[in-house]
């Protein structure tokens, strides 16, 4: 899936910050800034990608040569320079190349967040006379407010997501493992159009209070039993991320309680989203209505936004000040902790002119659902 990244943004970056240039080069402000997704930056740490912004002159690429058809094929880049992995070190082509730019002595921002200390050695080495600072927030704080083509290709991606957890839960039994559930999600995903699954982490029963534990083969779900899962898959550069909670069966009037307790929670702090509230302030109301509706409170955010990165600012935490503002996307997911079980729902929208639009396909029942139920919207 492609998307248009705000090029006037970034190219403005190196004036706006009074710097010689700006190079992305953590994976996803990479991605973002060049409009390449390559998976093996993410996955091949020592595989440097980077995308330099001169403040005179036109951006260009330096990868890996093996990654260059891709790079050329996808960046609105045209420029794309590489170096032979094993026989060149990233950084030591990255000094060249800005010398031969005219910027080995001038003032620098980068991906400090992201660049190892010995390749940041390595380049200090190989450029003396600049200066580097760090850009890595100015590079991402681009990524904010997301473009529609950002938003159709998230969007997309959720409703994708939500239909095939609808789809593999309606069709799981009695009888099956966690495993045969999580399979099943992870088939659907890729089969409704996603690149492969992100992260899958799934349980039931008293494995519900690992956040982040995987699905097990040999742990078959019992009556009674809560089953938690957070998934998502990969659409190119960018994800899906959504959380569901359901029964394995006859679940007891103590489990339907914390449960429509939690989903009341979570639809009020939706509804106060809107322009101008702050991403601290959906945090405390939210903390606030888990005091009003009786359930514990124990978490250290209850949302974020996401993109090309998974979490992404604003985060919904204390001290978190941003402002919500139009075209930002925000998870909101409140989880419990509770001795039947733990709870967890999540839900993306998209912060509009006048308040908020859902990009899932409709928010979590009201009632706890159980496996094998057909749930329509």
């Amino acid at each position: 899936m492609q998307f248009t990244p705000n090029t006037e943004a970034i190219k403005a970056l190196p004036a706006k910050e009074g710097l010689d240039a700006v190079i992305a080069m953590s994976p996803e402000n990479f991605a973002y800034a060049s409009g390449a997704y390559i998976s093996t930056v993410r996955l091949i740490r020592p595989r440097h990608a980077y995308a330099v912004f001169p403040a005179k002159g036109e951006p260009f690429n330096i990868v890996c040569s093996i990654e260059e058809s891709l790079t050329r094929s996808e960046s609105w880049i045209p420029d794309v320079r590489t170096y032979t992995e094993f026989a060149e070190i990233p950084v030591e082509v990255l000094a060249r190349e800005l010398k031969k730019e005219g910027l080995g002595s001038g003032k620098l921002g980068i991906d400090l967040d992201y660049l190892p200390v010995s390749a940041y050695e390595a380049l200090t080495a190989a450029l003396p006379d600049a200066e580097f600072v760090n850009t890595t927030e100015t590079v991402t704080g681009v990524r904010v407010i997301k473009g529609e083509s950002e938003i159709a290709l998230i969007e997309a991606a959720t409703r994708q997501t939500h239909k095939a957890v609808l789809d593999a839960m309606e069709a799981s039994n009695q009888g099956d493992s966690e495993a045969d559930m999580a399979q099943k999600i992870a088939n659907n995903i890729i089969n409704y159009g996603a690149d492969g699954t992100l992260f899958m982490a799934f349980a039931s029963g008293e494995r519900t209070k690992h956040p982040h534990t995987t699905a097990q083969s040999d742990v078959l779900p019992r009556p009674g039993d809560i089953i938690r899962f957070d998934v998502g898959g990969t659409y190119g550069a960018f994800a899906s991320d959504f959380a569901r909670t359901y029964s394995a069966g006859r679940p007891s009037e103590e489990q339907k309680d914390v449960y429509a307790k939690l989903i009341r929670i979570q639809r009020e702090t939706i509804a106060a989203v809107k322009p101008g509230v702050l991403a601290e302030d959906l945090f405390f109301l939210c903390k606030d209505l888990y005091a009003k509706h009786g359930l514990p409170f124990t978490m250290p955010h209850i949302g974020h936004s996401f993109g090309v990165e998974l979490h992404e600012n604003p985060m919904l935490r204390p001290g978190d000040k941003t402002p919500l503002m139009a075209g930002m996307v925000i998870n909101i997911e409140p989880m419990v902790k509770h001795a039947t079980g733990t709870y967890h729902t999540e839900d993306l929208v998209l912060v509009t002119e006048t308040g908020y639009r859902l990009l899932t396909l409709g928010l979590a029942p009201e009632e706890l659902p159980v496996i094998g139920q057909t749930i329509n919207y």
